[in-house]
């Protein structure tokens, strides 16, 4: 059966995103300056901070190694110049993969807790004519929350991996 121009798309974007995966990292060759020591100098306090704040110890970048790194995830040789710039790298990445899995399941639990507010508002006696106007609205209330959490946003960030 014929593919869909649909398909076709979302197989080439696929295809795309496996290839720039496994492209080395263009800017390997210019990194001369080790990743640790310019960090040492810049002021990321801010990170350290929000990092602290909600009992995460901020990591430390004393040597220009990566300790974590395993020769398996160098499938490609993409990943060849890894030292604490490529840890710095991996952590950025987990850093949003956490916080994208925290999200979603924050998300879950309201809408849950919203539907279930929902429901109990159904099964309200309604026959007076303020409490059926207050359940009205608060229905339209609890309605407006739901729709706004089915929606997604995003943040920025600025580019910190260019691939060839």
């Amino acid at each position: 059966m014929a593919l869909t121009n649909a398909e076709h798309q979302r197989l080439y974007r696929e295809r795309k995103k496996q290839r720039q995966k496994a492209a080395a990292e263009a800017t390997a060759d210019y990194l001369k300056l080790p990743f640790n020591e310019y960090l040492a100098t810049a002021d990321w306090s801010v990170g350290q901070q929000c990092l602290d704040e909600v009992g995460i110890m901020p990591p430390t970048f004393d040597a220009d190694e990566d300790p974590q790194w395993r020769d398996d995830w160098n499938e490609h040789g993409a990943m060849d110049y890894r030292r604490s710039i490529g840890r710095a790298e991996r952590m950025v990445g987990a850093f949003l993969d956490a916080a994208q899995d925290l999200a979603r399941i924050i998300n879950q639990y309201k809408l849950e807790q919203i539907d279930q507010a929902i429901s109990e508002l159904g099964d309200l006696d309604i026959s007076d004519r303020d409490r059926r106007s207050e359940a009205f609205e608060e229905a339209a209330r609890l309605h407006n929350i739901r729709d706004r959490l089915d929606k997604t946003i995003r943040w920025t960030l600025r580019e910190y991996q260019i691939k060839d």
